[in-house]
């Protein structure tokens, strides 16, 4: 079977079996909601275009690479499902538009109801609209998926997706220190807030440092560019926290930020060299957009990059998120959503296109 295929099959089953886990079911007041796009009327074409099945009109508005891989069949059969299980679309939680290179990409929540309007057996979903446009203004690359309600998720968010697509966040190859969703390759695993974080060093001839290690200038990641992982709005910035001499431990996350990516999703860099942040709360940054310094500030023993994804950070305690790089490099080989664990070598694509052609996922099996 193929991979669209595979896809399709997982989002129908699902669909049929109602996959949604318990107790994350939305309730969004309908009468607030926006029926139509502000940021990008194409988002409505789609919408619009499943709706009603306009399949020919959907078809022939893709590049020829995403044509080549979804038929006209399977987006009429995507439609159905929308329409039988999800109801009709009611307005739009929340929408952003940002450039990826070339490609223009629009990431939008809409509400699906079934069921009269008022009632006990009025059903909400989410559904989230992600594609890319091509500068021809073709439809190049298409995500339609069931999406959970990241208000009431609760650790360890196991079946939560991202809406952000978080790139990786310096330049380079780097190794993945900790990382993935196992505690025998991450040691973030026992926390909720940081169950999926990453810690990420660089390796020459497979160590991370040169002479004895005494300096934080001997590690080859100190000093390299932090970068932003998506657009957003800095939401903490703390900076003037002294270094650690490696081997000390200091604490919390020293230096760095958190930058809110909207939908409810928020990133965290840590362990920053002081003075380098250039960036303050409140400022908007740009995927890729340097922030700051590689170093060994807050409760590291060496210089290295602390990242992870979370829900909104607060007293009450946040939720750490699964947060899977896109369009990333792992050990040499090409992956177009891939979350790395330790000893993963993993570097950033230099084209954001990738070499085989569009990406599709139809799925809604979480």
């Amino acid at each position: 079977m193929r991979g669209t295929d595979a896809l399709l099959a997982a989002l129908l089953v699902c669909a049929a079996a109602g996959c949604q886990p318990k107790g994350v079911s939305p309730k969004f007041p309908e009468s607030g909601l926006k029926t139509k796009s502000a940021l990008e009327p194409m988002s409505d074409r789609l919408v619009e275009g499943l709706m009603f099945n306009r399949v020919k009109d959907l078809h022939g508005w893709m590049s020829p690479s995403l044509r080549a891989r979804v038929s006209a069949v399977e987006l009429s059969a995507t439609g159905d499902r929308l329409r039988h299980h999800y109801g009709r679309p009611i307005g739009i939680v929340e929408e952003r538009v940002h450039r990826e290179g070339t490609l223009t990409w629009y990431s939008g929540l809409w509400v699906y109801g079934t069921g009269k309007t008022g009632t006990p057996e009025r059903v909400q979903r989410l559904v989230l609209y992600q594609f890319a446009l091509n500068p021809q203004g073709e439809l190049d690359r298409l995500l339609v998926r069931e999406h959970l309600d990241v208000r009431k998720i609760e650790a360890p968010a196991r079946w939560y997706s991202t809406v952000t697509r978080l790139h990786f966040v310096s330049s380079g190859e780097w190794t993945i220190a900790h990382g993935g969703k196992r505690r025998m390759t991450n040691y973030h695993h026992g926390s909720p807030s940081q169950r999926y974080a990453y810690d990420m060093v660089v390796h020459k001839k497979g160590v991370a440092r040169q002479g004895d290690g005494s300096s934080n200038k001997d590690y080859y990641c100190y000093g390299l560019p932090v970068f932003a992982p998506a657009d957003g709005t800095i939401f903490r910035a703390i900076d003037g926290i002294a270094e650690n001499r490696p081997g000390d431990r200091g604490t919390a996350g020293g230096n760095g930020v958190i930058i809110d990516h909207g939908f409810g999703e928020y990133s965290s860099l840590w362990h920053m060299i002081p003075g380098t942040l250039k960036v303050k709360v409140g400022d908007k940054v740009t995927l890729g957009q340097e922030i700051g310094k590689v170093g060994n500030s807050g409760r590291s023993t060496g210089p290295h990059i602390h990242f992870h994804v979370s829900t909104v950070p607060s007293p009450k305690g946040e939720v750490g998120l699964q947060a899977p790089f896109v369009d990333l490099y792992v050990d040499g080989q090409w992956y177009p959503r891939k979350m790395p664990v330790r000893g993963h070598r993993v570097r950033k694509a230099k084209d954001p296109k990738p070499r085989r052609g569009a990406e599709v996922l139809l799925d809604a099996s979480m």
